[in-house]
């Protein structure tokens, strides 16, 4: 993934800003000399260091620290597996529908958003490109990040799915595998040297993680803490909640900030709280805002799966700073 022409231009608008210092030095005049000089060394200065950050950009984009290992696994595609993986359906959706529900046919997240070049939320359905990728592609992708090809996915919330067990990865392979192709393969991605500053800057990242080289198991199901806090890690809690749950850097960069929920859920009962998140109501009569996906967890979770997420939630301590 490359902007030839985007890079090119940074070349060309450092090599103008270096030229005209140069013509600006030799002039006879001594206010192009104090005036031309100053601003033509700073076109070129900000035409090379933009040039060295895109350039980095797209590095960490071609060239992940992470690759990891794609397995030879192959998901048996059991009717048990595929029913647990719709479970999943929802909160895939999110992003890879354009109206928040199956079929998974994919959305352009550039829609209507800044020019940072083509970037789709792929065709999950079988026409889509991962029908011709190995399950264990699959796998890597949704946990670690990583293309096929072996670049960094971007946007993708591997971080969150990193801690998805392999019971409940392969159920979701098994998933996508069952679903029905819905046409058209949607664009590749390809970003231009406006999100390659982004990322080369630091200021955005890409979505590699580190490899998993271990079975990852899941807690025993069940309506107990334990179960509850791996069900808030995969639901993606923490990218609007805050890394221990009390709250979000609202109006900072990433997701929306959320409220601080060890005092926020402190007076609800599990009664409320599982009411909250079926009917998109809380108890105080309040809709929850369009960035909470209520509607994705409501259809993820049974009631003991929200019962166990309240009995996590409601027993860590208010406005704790330690990691949970």
């Amino acid at each position: 993934m490359f902007d030839v022409l985007g890079v090119t231009a940074l070349l060309l608008l450092a090599a103008l800003g270096s030229w005209l210092a140069l013509r600006a030095a030799r002039a006879r005049s001594r206010l192009v000399k104090w005036v031309g000089l100053p601003l033509s060394a700073l076109l070129a200065l900000a035409g090379a260091v933009a040039l060295v950050v895109v350039l980095a950009g797209f590095y960490k984009v071609n060239f992940p620290p992470y690759k990891g290992t794609v397995t030879g696994i192959k998901v048996a595609g059991t009717p048990e597996q595929i029913a647990r993986g719709a479970r999943f359906a929802g909160i895939c959706a999110g992003c890879h529908s354009p109206d928040d529900k199956p079929p998974l046919a994919g959305r352009d997240f550039m829609k209507g958003g800044p020019p940072f070049g083509t970037l789709w939320a792929p065709n999950l359905t079988q026409a889509g490109e991962i029908s011709e990728w190995s399950d264990g592609e699959v796998i890597r992708a949704i946990r670690e990040g990583v293309h096929q090809s072996g670049r960094a996915l971007v946007a993708m919330p591997s971080g969150v799915f990193h801690n998805l067990s392999d019971q409940d990865v392969e159920a979701i392979v098994a998933y996508l595998r069952a679903q029905a192709a819905v046409a058209p393969r949607n664009p590749a991605t390809r970003l231009n040297v406006l999100a390659a500053l982004l990322v080369g800057s630091g200021v955005a990242s890409t979505s590699a993680q580190p490899p998993i080289t271990q079975p990852v198991v899941a807690p025993a199901e069940g309506v107990s803490a334990e179960y509850g806090r791996y069900l808030v890690s995969i639901l993606a809690c923490r990218l609007c909640h805050g890394e221990n749950l009390t709250g979000g850097n609202a109006g900072g960069p990433g997701p929306p900030g959320g409220p601080d929920l060890t005092i926020y859920l402190a007076k609800w009962t599990a009664e409320e709280f599982s009411r909250t998140l079926r009917t998109g109501v809380d108890p105080y009569g309040h809709k929850l805002t369009g960035n909470m996906p209520w509607k994705g967890i409501s259809a993820f979770a049974s009631d003991a799966d929200l019962e166990a997420i309240y009995t996590y939630l409601h027993g860590l301590p208010p406005a704790s700073r330690a990691a949970k």
